[in-house]
């Protein structure tokens, strides 16, 4: 008896991804294929939940997400809300795969089987987080949001990180800013490295001297901005600006300032990325990187969509542009 979906995939001679299209009703498959395997099933008398309710036709339309973040993360609330106006168009019903206990050893493949799932939305991950080889080779579709990558089932969607750092270290410069520090977020994420790249890039560009102790690692929260811009602001030349990887670690930057006696922006100006809610409310008001977090959300169910109803879709790669928002947490430097 077949104890999981390779089983009849090996037997069958086709992938795994073709037996998954078979049991969830897809008419995709060829029909001399789709009774071969259908057999198989028969033969080897695999009827998991999930099989057994897709054998009589019928499709789950459901969708899962993986994510590290807590639902509550102002970034996460607003990616969801726009992941909920493109389920609602195309049918699909959301189910939040908790985070049980991740690991190297947990099985994504099983969580999905067990759940009926057709496709997955895979958030706030790191390359080295958790190995995707299993989720990727079961050829059950996923779709990344902010890493990248792309595989015959598995695509991406992120925001113009590069270009949108490299904006930020432009308008300093307009501003008359020549010691520009950069705050990054977890110091190896795709969007960090990205950020970082922008910002050596924009530097480079205003004809700006890179200072190595002007890049302090954080992990785009509150605490690590604090901590890291007190770092920054005992440098024997302290920066007169700080990029910073999220509106987050932005605040804990300002309040660092604040409790050093210095003033935002009149003796250090800062830029946030995100432009959460909290953004406007600070004082002052933060200027930051807009993401459309309502587009991603939209995108990437469509993307996800088209994944699983097309086989030999090529691997979907989608980048949203961003956009600068001014407000009164930077001003001119200091002659």
């Amino acid at each position: 008896m077949a104890t999981n979906i390779r089983d009849v995939a090996s037997k069958a001679g086709v992938s795994v991804a073709t037996v998954s299209k078979v049991l969830n009703g897809y008419t995709t498959v060829n029909e001399k294929t789709k009774e071969r395997v259908l057999q198989v099933v028969k033969d080897l008398q695999f009827h998991p939940n999930s099989a057994a309710r897709s054998l009589v036709g019928r499709r789950s339309m459901t969708i899962g997400i993986f994510l590290t973040t807590g639902l509550a993360h102002p970034f996460f609330t607003q990616i969801l809300s726009g992941m909920e106006q493109s389920l609602k168009s195309k049918g699909y019903d959301l189910i939040y795969l908790a985070q049980l206990s991740w690991n190297k050893e947990y099985s994504f493949v099983r969580h999905c089987q067990s759940r009926n799932i057709e496709g997955v939305v895979v958030f706030g991950f790191q390359h080295d987080d958790m190995n995707f080889d299993e989720l990727i080779e079961s050829g059950i579709p996923a779709l990344f949001i902010d890493l990248d990558v792309k595989e015959k089932r598995a695509g991406y969607i992120s925001s113009d990180n590069q270009n949108a750092a490299r904006r930020t270290v432009h308008y300093l410069a307009e501003l008359n800013h020549r010691k520009i520090s950069f705050l990054s977020g977890i110091k190896d994420s795709y969007v960090s490295r990205l950020r970082l790249k922008g910002y050596l890039a924009g530097l480079e560009e205003a004809g700006i001297p890179y200072h190595e102790n002007y890049v302090a690692e954080g992990d785009f929260t509150r605490e690590t901005g604090y901590l890291a811009m007190q770092r920054l602001l005992r440098l024997p030349d302290r920066p007169t600006s700080v990029i910073c990887c999220s509106d987050l670690s932005a605040v804990g930057a300002m309040e660092a300032i604040r409790d050093s006696g210095l003033s935002v922006p009149q003796d250090i100006s800062v830029i946030g990325f995100d432009d959460i809610e909290i953004a406007s409310y600070v004082q002052p008001a933060l200027t930051t990187v807009r993401q459309d977090m309502i587009t991603i959300g939209k995108r990437a169910i469509e993307l996800l969509d088209d994944l699983i109803n097309d086989e030999q879709l090529a691997p979907p790669e989608a980048i949203i542009p961003t956009e600068l928002i001014i407000r009164g947490s930077c001003g001119p430097a200091k002659e």
